[in-house]
């Protein structure tokens, strides 16, 4: 099938949309009466035009992109690029395939990108820089515990970084990325109707991770839970769909799972059993999404394990985090039953599989769901106090048998490994390390403020 088609600048936006529909990549090549390339539109064109007020009924010479990108096929061929309109280094991600004209730039073929790419590197050896720049990334909780991490991965790699948050928890997170050119951040409520339809112009990838998260945050506020985690994420992904966003992904928990009597290994098949009020919101939202999943939309849902490590926006209200702050400060734990087993995953491996799903094929991560923690990481919590003691020798533990959490599982991520090649770096024994060189360099001078807590935040709010 090709990768193309032709159409004439008279020809209406409507048209256009129901020949690029479903065609992943596909572009339309605009041309006049003597086939003398005019343009190029793609499916991310029309979808900014329709936001930007144009009509169904308008016509393509109104919107067409008269600059786009085109290669003369004797350049091509000798490497010397002088007249035609291509600056490989500066070539946006979004643009899949490069029309190949004549002398008289007439439309020969259009050939993909890697193509003309492989072609050019036989004749000269070019930097490879391409794969990675210019995507147009909007991360929906960007100044939260995971999101300030990948935002802070995604801008060193040259990811073009739009952020939407409310700021509810740490408001200087922000500082840490305005002297990013690629960056920009909108201080705003996402379950705002006007404000999902403005962010999503330009926009080739949506990263969802504004949430009450955890079972007590979501049991102090039940209502606000259902509205962010739910409602806008249903009224963003439906509007996402109709535009054909190219990735969506979104961050689920492995909570869904529950309890699991049996403590063998559980897959993205198993059975779901959620015991929380957040857990049963995350399944809503992972059924919601799925059912606007299109041919051309096709979201990622990605289970989180439970997540530790320093971040930008600390937390100390999880699990191993919190047993570094008191094994430093208090030297000692207090562990609440501690047979429990959970999988973990340090928050910097979060955000590099998060990254590795925007750099993998769509074929292989779309309308999928993934478990991702780190396998070598299924531990019972009382196993993940013990390892601190090699951090903080003089530790005590003192083991409280009973327990208000009864989650009980374990999971594996191989359907991710294989799917991405993905591998998690960080152990649990890193994060103690990684928090006792911050604690004894005081950068974090007092790890009890509310603000390193979600469930303290919304508690005085």
């Amino acid at each position: 099938m090709k990768n193309f088609l032709y159409l004439t600048k008279n020809h209406t936006i409507q048209f256009t949309f129901r020949k690029l529909t479903g065609i992943f990549g596909k572009i339309v090549v605009v041309r006049n009466k003597k086939k003398v390339l005019i343009g190029v539109i793609t499916e991310g064109d029309l979808r900014r035009a329709l936001l930007n007020g144009f009509s169904l009924n308008d016509k393509l010479e109104k919107i067409i992109n008269t600059n786009s990108t085109f290669l003369y096929k004797n350049e091509l061929l000798k490497n010397k690029i002088i007249k035609s309109n291509f600056n490989y280094s500066n070539l946006d991600q979004s643009i899949l395939s490069i029309p190949i004209v004549d002398e008289k730039k007439r439309v020969i073929e259009v050939l993909s990108r890697e193509n003309v790419f492989n072609i050019l590197k036989r004749k000269k050896k070019i930097k490879n820089k391409i794969h990675k720049n210019a995507s147009n990334v909007l991360i929906i909780g960007g100044a939260g515990y995971i999101g300030s991490t990948l935002t802070n991965l995604l801008l060193k790699e040259n990811f073009k970084v739009t952020i939407i948050d409310k700021l509810l928890y740490d408001k200087k997170v922000i500082n840490s990325f305005k002297n990013y050119k690629n960056f920009k951040f909108i201080k705003a409520d996402i379950c705002n109707l006007g404000i999902q339809i403005s962010s999503i112009k330009n926009i080739d990838i949506v990263v969802f991770l504004a949430e009450l998260v955890g079972d007590p945050a979501c049991n102090v506020r039940p209502e606000d839970a259902l509205k962010t985690n739910y409602l806008s994420l249903s009224s963003l992904a439906c509007l996402c769909s109709h535009l054909n966003i190219r990735k969506f992904i979104y961050t689920s928990s492995c909570s869904v799972y529950g309890v699991n009597k049996k403590n063998n290994f559980l897959t993205e098949s198993s059975p779901l059993n959620p015991v929380s009020h957040y857990a049963r919101i995350k399944i809503m939202s992972e059924k919601s999404l799925l059912s606007n999943s299109t041919q051309s939309f096709q979201p990622t849902i990605l289970r989180l394990g439970t997540v530790f490590g320093p971040s930008l926006r600390n937390r100390f209200d999880l699990v191993v985090n919190t047993f570094a702050k008191n094994a430093f400060f208090k030297k000692k734990i207090e562990v609440f039953g501690g047979n429990q087993w959970r999988p973990n995953i340090h928050v910097e491996d979060v955000a590099n599989g998060i990254i590795s799903v925007i750099n993998s094929p769509r074929e292989k991560v779309g309308n999928k769901i993934f478990n991702l923690s780190n396998d070598k990481a299924n531990y019972q919590i009382i196993q993940i106090a013990k390892f601190a003691k090699k951090e903080f020798p003089f530790l005590k533990l003192g083991i409280i048998n009973h327990s208000g959490d009864n989650r009980n599982y374990r999971v594996s991520s191989r359907k991710f490994v294989k799917a991405t090649n993905f591998k998690p770096r960080k152990s649990i024994i890193d994060c103690y390390k990684e928090f006792k060189k911050i604690f004894l360099k005081k950068i974090i001078k007092n790890p009890d403020n509310k603000i390193f807590s979600n469930i303290e935040t919304l508690k005085k709010r």
